[in-house]
């Protein structure tokens, strides 16, 4: 069967879902306090998470039931946002974060999305529970779906890819709602997924993909691409969030067999943890980063919660295999390994990596705290467009600011036309303030998204900021020396202007701090509200003991800055570092340069007046 005619199309025209009937829910407010406070001018998530609320809500088309435009070219005058067959994919991934923006940051702009979103997600849902993707008042819906071969069933596709990180988002907003319903709508796909997956007893699969399941179908996806058989890891790890917050144990036995699926008949990784190769190409096979990654984050949730040992040893393996294979200093993580050309970075590995570097940790397999706060302050940090970026991005395709355009590393810039029935030219740039990079390079942050990094990497702010603190029982530990407002105390990072962190404590608690990993705790020392104390250590943490409130707990240490020559992606650069922040590189970036950070070369910090939000929620995700 082929998909509808579109011929008589216009924008605005309704989407035809496969159901009306969908159960009411509550989208709770994002309660908390609010106050105004004076912190040095260092990164800081809050205000991270508000861009990214922005971004996510701004790249909506309101005549499409506010559907995200996926791909983002800012290599043309002038930029142009694109719909397309990945959208609903993508939009998913927004639909996730997009809560845990909100509660880093209490913004409620462009609130009316979030219900929106949720109500497009639940008329997916087919009477029998599946995931139905419509294509009717959608004309772009096959846009660049030729590569996952999509038949369309009428004016339908069953899609279990998007499908999943439905379920994750519908979990998240049971969570938050504490709506039984939700968790019921989750079960429901869960028993229909289960009934779509050619069960081959150990292990399952979609056929002919994860992209599209057809009852009666059969065909294995991993005798095409092994990257098309893994995609069904993007439902494993919507799997184990239901099971997480549920129990439901379908969701536990699904899971496996699709685990066993892409380690077993698959064999995605190495006995080393190695990514194998997803396709072969003329010259050497590549294996896909993100893929890979990804697939273990979802072995990893399902270790913890399964209590699998060997799993979580298996995710270990493939964690250090891909630290191995990019630029630990930075966290440049290139999109394909074995391959000839130089690759940028997505951010979508950058934010796995950081993931899987935080959660290993939590399950105590290792410490991986350093890594993380190499790679947020670098890459993951750099790979945001910030209100800074935006003004060099719209220079670049300014039509009239032409003279340094002809010989970028990214290419010339070209002129296009837009088709109104799906592609906008309407404040491109600015409506992505706050989104995330798609291939930047090394020293430029590029000039294209595919918004599959955004959905990843503002997810992964959650993760970082719920990591800074860890209160527990009267016991408060600061793992990360980043800025934080929360209910138990504030952190004011100095760094890297200074090597200082004070910890303002609003509950009586014991205090922990770890330092860093250029210093020693010899080099260390601390005072509280100016009186002097000594501190015990446990590993890297400084143990401060009994704090209360309004105590002012400061740790100093020494903070210097080096100057390396490295490699990255077969190119040379020289960084300056401080810390472990990269505060210059040579040479710079030629359309929207990063890592300019001279301010940061002073030993003064700069401040700024901000806003603190502390939430009434405090989620584990």
């Amino acid at each position: 069967m082929t998909g509808p005619d579109y011929t008589s199309w216009k924008r605005g025209d309704p989407v035809g879902y496969v159901r009306q009937d969908i159960p009411d829910f509550d989208v709770p407010a994002y309660e908390g306090k609010r106050y105004a406070a004076l912190a040095p001018d260092t990164l800081d998530l809050q205000q991270r998470a508000a861009w990214a609320v922005s971004g996510l809500t701004g790249i909506t088309d309101p005549d499409a039931d506010y559907e995200v435009y996926f791909r983002v070219r800012c290599n043309q005058s002038p930029a142009m946002m694109q719909h397309d067959y990945s959208d609903v994919a993508i939009q998913v991934k927004f639909m996730e974060a997009l809560p845990l923006m909100r509660i880093i940051s209490g913004s409620a702009r462009n609130i009316e999305v979030d219900r929106r979103w949720m109500e497009v997600g639940l008329r997916w849902i087919g009477p029998d529970g599946a995931p139905y993707m419509p294509l009717v008042g959608r004309p772009w819906a096959l846009i660049n779906a030729a590569w996952w071969d999509i038949e369309p069933q009428g004016d339908y596709y069953i899609s279990p890819f998007p499908g999943g990180r439905l379920l994750s988002s519908v979990v998240l907003y049971a969570r938050r709602s504490r709506d039984p319903r939700l968790l019921r709508e989750a079960e429901r796909v869960v028993d229909a997924l289960a009934a779509l997956a050619v069960d081959r007893g150990s292990f399952a699969y979609f056929s002919p993909s994860a992209h599209q399941a057809i009852r009666g179908r059969t065909s294995d996806p991993r005798h095409q691409y092994k990257h098309r058989g893994a995609n069904v890891n993007f439902i494993t790890l919507a799997l184990a969030h239901l099971y997480r917050e549920s129990g439901y144990e379908p969701a536990a036995n699904l899971a496996n067999k699709l685990i066993r699926y892409t380690l077993d008949e698959i064999r995605y990784f190495g006995d080393d943890g190695s990514f194998v190769a997803d396709h072969k190409l003329p010259g050497s096979p590549w294996a896909h980063f993100h893929m890979h990654t990804y697939t273990l984050l979802a072995m990893l949730e399902h270790a913890r919660l399964t209590d699998d040992a060997d799993l979580l040893e298996r995710v270990r393996l493939g964690y250090e295999y891909g630290k191995s294979q990019g630029n630990a200093l930075l966290g440049y993580f290139p999109e394909y390994l074995n391959s000839e050309q130089q690759e940028e970075s997505e951010l979508c590995e950058v934010a796995d990596m950081i993931a899987l570097g935080l959660k290993l940790t939590d399950a105590g397999v290792g410490d991986y705290l350093d890594d993380v706060d190499r790679w947020v302050r670098n890459m993951f940090a750099e790979g945001q467009l910030t209100p800074e970026r935006r003004y060099w991005l719209e220079r670049y395709t300014d039509p009239s600011a032409s003279t340094h355009r002809e010989s970028t590393a990214l290419g010339r810039i070209a002129g296009a036309a837009v088709n109104p029935m799906y592609q906008t030219n309407d404040r491109v740039i600015e409506r992505n303030v706050g989104n995330f990079a798609g291939w930047p390079l090394a020293n430029d942050w590029g000039v294209e998204i595919q918004h599959c990094c955004t959905g990843n990497a503002a997810r992964a702010i959650y993760f970082i900021w719920d990591h800074i603190l860890d209160y527990d029982a009267g016991r408060l530990r600061v793992d990360l020396l980043l800025n934080r407002a929360s209910p138990w105390a504030d952190v004011d990072s100095h760094v890297p202007y200074t090597g200082r962190v004070d910890v303002r404590i609003k509950t009586p608690c014991d205090l922990s701090v770890r330092i860093p990993e250029w210093v020693s705790p010899a080099e260390t020392s601390c005072d509280v509200s100016g009186a002097p104390r000594g501190t015990g250590w446990n590993g890297r943490y400084a143990v401060v003991g009994a704090v209360k409130p309004g105590d002012v707990v400061t740790l100093t240490f020494p903070i210097s800055e080096r100057t390396e020559e490295i490699w990255i992606e077969k190119r040379r650069y020289t960084v300056v570092i401080k810390g472990n922040e990269v505060v210059r590189i040579d040479p710079p970036g030629s359309v929207c340069p990063i890592y300019q950070r001279e301010h940061y070369r002073a030993n003064t910090p700069l401040w700024r007046n901000v806003e603190r939000f502390v939430s009434n929620e405090n989620l584990h995700v």
